[in-house]
């Protein structure tokens, strides 16, 4: 299930890369990671610290620099939450509002494709690419641990800082 799900992750970032989107088939490209996971909760709060740097360079991007994405956690039923990567990012007073790049698999109120409005509670994890390389993606980390040690490198070399 992670080798699948990590196709998601590349397509994700072709997306992000300005590529044509496919959305993904959307079971089998979903990891579930329960809602107390501890590293997956680290990295959501890395992520959400360092949002800073991303809307910076969101803002002015530099040279190489492009595919912004964030990552969204869309509620469904009483405590539960799909996330989900969003693109063609829009920001207008304190709310954002992202294409969601990805088909749903629980949070069956959106669609792949449709503009999303959120808030900063909703954002769980951001992405661009610099010069080739991905930069942020602290969610994708966790999920490494997981992987065959030259599946996890291969995706370790896209990275900014592996």
């Amino acid at each position: 299930m992670l080798k699948r799900a990590l196709t998601a992750f590349l397509l994700v970032l072709a997306l992000a890369a300005g590529q044509v989107a496919r959305p993904a088939a959307a079971v089998e490209n979903l990891v579930n990671v329960p809602n107390d996971d501890p590293e997956m909760a680290a990295a959501i709060a890395k992520a959400r610290a360092s949002l800073p740097a991303f809307w910076k360079e969101w803002e002015a991007p530099k040279a190489g620099e492009e595919g912004f994405a964030l990552k969204v956690r869309i509620p469904y039923g009483a405590n539960n939450g799909e996330h989900f990567w969003l693109v063609e990012i829009q920001r207008a007073g304190g709310r954002y509002s992202g294409i969601i790049n990805n088909e749903p698999v629980y949070a069956k109120q959106v669609k792949a494709g449709q503009r999303y409005e959120f808030g900063d509670a909703e954002i769980s994890d951001w992405l661009f690419m610099r010069n080739g390389k991905m930069v942020g993606n602290e969610t994708m980390r966790p999920v490494l641990k997981q992987l065959p040690k030259e599946e996890a490198d291969e995706y370790r070399q896209i990275m900014e800082t592996p």
